[in-house]
């Protein structure tokens, strides 16, 4: 996800520490284990239990990407109303594999692109309407990466998009749930390299779940 031919030392270590921080929140401090069959099964509660250990890292893990005078007024992230409506199971339809991959690049608020591979896209639906958002995973593997915009994004969310976790559940299905819909590090800390979604992945609705704007 650093691309070192483009960025200053100062700047690729600052790349690798976001990189290392966002691989730890996505299996560790934010774990949200599904239980059963049903991937719905106790959710809510769930739910509220991930956002105390979300709030609990911003405010004392010393990788949160807090600066000390926010961390000690901290009261906890600002967040929608938990709604399981903008919880959706499905696929990831994976793009056949060829020895030509094709590539994407996700601009970033340092305004220097960020190159990743297309992996495949999920499907859902809403209120009747179809919709995808394309998932890329980066150059040289890792975790997946789902960065999205809709009509909230500017105004009650951050500019640039949220980021989704991709939650495997059973039968090669994935739980892609709108209410754990987290900003990028940049909207606590412009010391941070942050790529955004571009227009594929703009929704033309308001998602009104998960984290709102910092500030």
């Amino acid at each position: 996800m650093c691309n070192q031919h483009f960025l200053g030392r100062k700047e690729v270590l600052l790349c690798v520490a976001s990189l290392a921080l966002f691989l730890f929140l996505g299996k560790a401090a934010y774990s949200l284990p599904i239980g059963g069959e049903d991937p719905m099964e106790g959710r809510k509660e769930k739910l509220k239990i991930f956002r105390e250990k979300r709030d609990l890292f911003f405010k004392e893990d010393p990788r949160s990407p807090l600066g000390e005078a926010d961390r000690k007024k901290f009261r906890g992230l600002p967040y929608y109303p938990i709604d399981l409506e903008y919880a959706r199971v499905g696929v990831i339809e994976q793009y056949p594999n060829s020895q030509r991959s094709v590539y994407v690049n996700l601009p970033t608020n340092k305004g220097r692109d960020r190159r990743y591979v297309k992996y495949g896209r999920f499907k859902f639906e809403w209120a009747g309407k179809g919709y995808l958002l394309e998932v890329y995973r980066p150059l040289g593997g890792g975790e997946l990466f789902l960065p999205f915009r809709d009509r909230t994004s500017g105004t009650e969310t951050h500019p640039g998009g949220r980021y989704l976790p991709i939650e495997a559940i059973s039968g090669g299905r994935v739980l892609i749930d709108f209410n754990r819909a987290y900003n990028p590090f940049c909207e606590y800390s412009q010391k941070y390299t942050c790529p955004y979604a571009t227009e594929e992945n703009r929704l033309d609705i308001p998602i009104p779940a998960g984290e709102k704007r910092f500030r």
